[in-house]
């Protein structure tokens, strides 16, 4: 049976989806090939936890600021490429910026400009979902997010290689690089447009923040970014260093989170929706992630910190995926960048308010109260109503 979601031009499709994975690589690589160092290489600019907190959390704040209207503007004009153009232009400037960064402010302002481009990610993930059918939009959350993940393992690693070998600042001109190419290579991605509806009116677009499903899935993605960038691509990295870690371990550190990441990713969103125990996996998930970040601060040996970052990654890779198919799995093509900035706008709070509520605390009880409040966050799914989930999935 032909879905009426299916690109009318399957060979140009086929060929931008190939496009689309290395795009999003290369997308994504320009950022997280310089994260391994960028929370070390911050508190020797700035001096202090609170100080790093603020640095990191402004990818996030930007994130929430931006995605909103990304949705909705791209929704409005039925375009998603030019996003996804502006996006790798913004990772350059992000890039450039960082380079030259001699304070907290400039730091501040260079990652707030890397947050602008994560923004587009709203658009690059509803133009690939395009490309399937709608029963299939779960899957596709997981294609595209395999690539995102193996672009984090890649560059991940090859970040702290390359500040070992180069120094703190050459992970940055290696993203200038990657963002350069991936700008290149995305003018050649076919866009699939979604037929002009009265659905998208501006008054109608905003009904969609109001789904009972999304609103559900962004709570619970809001608290799993907050452990993740408190944690993880916060100060987990600061921590490792108190133990003994080189810059060529901190991106080991980071890569023995992002490959279990990753092939869990692919796991979740081709196989386990299949069997239509979305809230199992998604506690599990919390679960690992929660076990993982309060064990942290008793590990005082880098192969033990490298485990308990894996089961960190798994736990991720199990729930994210899925809350991200949900979001949009109930909502119309013509509305999906909307449902889509909604959601990663709800979850950029979390990317933000993480870092800079973890730095406060970090500056005055101590390192080990970021990670026992994290754990906290990261149980609490476990008792929200999950009846409106429920729903969706039985559609």
């Amino acid at each position: 049976m032909k879905s009426a979601n299916f690109p009318e031009a399957p060979s140009h499709f086929k060929k931008s989806m190939i496009l689309f994975h290395f795009c999003t690589m290369l997308f994504w690589g320009s950022v997280y090939i310089y994260m391994p160092i960028l929370a070390p290489y911050a508190k020797m600019v700035s001096g202090s936890l609170q100080s790093v907190g603020l640095v990191m959390g402004a990818y996030g704040f930007s994130q929430f600021l931006f995605r909103i209207p990304v949705g909705l503007w791209s929704d409005r004009l039925r375009r998603r490429k030019p996003f996804i153009l502006l996006g790798f232009l913004f990772d350059g400037v992000a890039c450039l910026g960082l380079i030259f960064s001699s304070n907290t402010a400039t730091l501040f302002f260079s990652f707030f400009a890397a947050g602008i481009a994560a923004s587009m990610w709203v658009v690059f993930t509803v133009l690939f979902s395009s490309y399937f059918p709608l029963e299939q939009v779960v899957q596709s959350m997981s294609f595209i997010f395999f690539s995102l993940r193996l672009s984090q393992v890649i560059s991940n690693y090859a970040g702290g290689v390359i500040a070992e070998a180069w120094g703190w600042v050459a992970p940055f001109y290696a993203g200038a690089i990657l963002s350069l190419i991936g700008l290149l290579l995305a003018i050649g991605i076919v866009e699939h447009r979604p037929e002009k509806s009265d659905a998208a009116s501006f008054k109608k677009l905003l009904h969609v923040g109001r789904n009972r499903v999304l609103l559900t899935v962004s709570a619970f993605a809001i608290l799993l970014q907050f452990a993740t960038f408190s944690t993880t691509y916060g100060f987990t990295p600061i921590y490792a260093q108190q133990i003994g870690a080189s810059k060529e371990e901190l991106g080991i550190l980071l890569f023995s989170y992002m490959l279990p990441c990753m092939l869990t990713t692919l796991l979740s969103g081709i196989y386990l929706w299949r069997l239509q125990q979305e809230r199992s996996f998604i506690l599990a998930g919390f679960f690992l992630v929660t076990g993982a970040v309060v064990s942290t601060p008793l590990v005082s040996r880098l192969g033990m910190l490298y485990a308990v970052q894996a089961a960190n990654g798994i736990g991720v890779g199990l729930a994210f995926p899925l809350l991200m198919g949900l979001a949009i799995q109930s909502i119309p093509l013509e509305q999906q960048g909307t449902a889509m900035g909604f959601f990663q706008s709800f979850y950029a709070a979390g990317m933000s308010l993480g870092p800079v509520i973890s730095g406060f605390m970090g500056d005055h009880l101590g390192l080990p109260s970021i990670f026992v409040l994290s754990g906290i966050l990261s149980l609490l799914p476990a008792f929200f109503p999950w009846k409106n989930i429920q729903i969706a999935c039985k559609k």
